[in-house]
């Protein structure tokens, strides 16, 4: 199927401090790719660097995606590319409606038709977010908030989604359902990259992932593999 995202020897400096240091990784048509590690290895960074939301000064390296170098690129030319990034924290618009909040994603997109079939996609698989369409978003609960944000992303005509921390902040029964929502908008045809704190999690739902640690990516296999390797568990997993 081949890389629709490459990144390749990627450093990031913000001022004299070098963030992420040269790191290469790649994400096919049709993955779930997860990125791990501690709170504080780069991963937010790398992250927002894909989808143009870091200042470019501090850019080294390629971001390659659908073959065209982005790395210098404005986050809103990557965006109408069809690459969005939902936020650690949600990020929603807490005073306009449910609806007004996943039409913000549209904002960039002229075929009505099309909008509306990508809505009721997101009503389908967030049928809560349907009820509450009239609903302020601020109103929502934690949950209901992370669904608003990865269904704004759908309505934005995303072929590659980037999500941070999906699980931040959430209880264990609302994890399962986001994650669940995670493989089926993959079913769907959207590829998808991912940060995730919950290591365990992360694992179990991508085909591929990459430990990340001070900066560097010191280790790379398939999920499976992963979730057997003893310093994973080790270091990630809580225990052996």
């Amino acid at each position: 199927m081949g890389a629709l995202l490459e990144v390749k020897d990627f450093h990031y400096y913000y001022g004299n401090i070098h963030v992420v240091k040269g790191i290469n990784l790649k994400v096919d048509k049709g993955e779930i790719v997860t990125l791990i590690g501690a709170n504080g290895a780069g991963k937010t960074t790398t992250l927002q660097s894909i989808s143009g939301l870091t200042p470019a000064a501090g850019v080294r390296g390629e971001i390659i995606y659908k073959g065209t170098p982005i790395q210098k690129m404005h986050g809103n030319k990557i965006l109408r590319m069809g690459l969005s990034q939902v936020l650690e924290g949600r990020h929603i618009f807490s005073k306009l409606s449910v609806y007004e909040n996943l039409m913000m994603g549209a904002y960039t997109r002229k075929d009505k038709a099309g909008i509306q079939e990508d809505l009721k996609r997101v009503y389908n698989l967030f049928p809560r977010l349907e009820e509450r369409r009239e609903q302020m978003g601020g109103t929502l609960s934690g949950g209901e908030q992370q669904m608003l944000a990865i269904g704004r992303a759908m309505v934005a005509k995303t072929e590659l989604m980037l999500l941070d921390e999906p699980s931040l902040g959430l209880a264990p029964i609302v994890i399962k359902e986001i994650f669940e929502a995670v493989l089926k908008i993959r079913e769907e045809g959207t590829t998808i990259l991912f940060v995730e704190q919950n290591s365990k999690i992360a694992l179990n739902t991508a085909d591929r992932g990459y430990v990340m640690q001070t900066g560097e990516i010191i280790m790379e296999d398939t999920c499976a593999n992963l979730l057997q390797n003893e310093e994973v568990k080790k270091a990630y997993l809580g225990g052996s």
